[in-house]
């Protein structure tokens, strides 16, 4: 069980990093459960496909989800600063589904790798992914809610500043 719990948490740490940049925009409470719910929903379901794919695909997988990740959080810190700078609406890029799904999907495909592992050595699955699921949604949850109170202190610029964050965060994954 301990086992399971520390894959939970460092399996999280990535929406731990990326959800206090969300957090940090003008986002409604209810966005923010939302985006919780599809993070820890993306983080199950990905371990249980992966346990479904076995080790056949593990080696393509791979190679796409090592920069496919990193490139959608390239890709969402700089609509960040391109809308922070022109002093447009952010309310479009909160509200779409893209951000809702795409993101979520993007930064969970590592955990679509780690449940071929996860199968192969014999762990509960459903108990597993679940457990990873929960673990990832409190830790996206906790991030988004940190992200809120830090616009409160930093409101101005806030966004270009989330929007680099997260670009600095894709550079940091692409390096390692």
């Amino acid at each position: 069980m301990g086992t399971i719990i520390i894959f939970g948490l460092l399996s999280g740490l990535d929406n731990l990093q990326v959800a206090p940049a969300l957090g940090a925009l003008d986002m409604r409470r209810s966005r923010r459960w939302m985006m919780a719910a599809a993070f820890g929903l993306c983080e199950t379901i990905m371990p249980l496909a992966g346990a479904g794919l076995g080790r056949l695909f593990q080696e393509r997988l791979m190679l796409i989800g090592e920069w496919v990740g990193p490139m959608v959080l390239v890709m969402c810190g700089a609509l960040i600063i391109y809308l922070a700078r022109e002093e447009r609406d952010f309310s479009k890029v909160i509200d779409s589904p893209w951000l809702v799904l795409g993101l979520p999907i993007s930064m969970s495909i590592d955990n679509l790798l780690a449940g071929v592992g996860l199968g192969a050595t014999g762990y509960p699955v459903w108990f597993t992914a679940l457990a990873i699921g929960g673990i990832s949604a409190a830790m996206c949850l906790f991030g988004l809610f940190l992200g809120g109170s830090i616009r409160k202190w930093i409101p101005e610029n806030i966004e270009i500043l989330s929007g680099a964050y997260l670009m600095i965060i894709a550079v940091v994954r692409l390096i390692r």
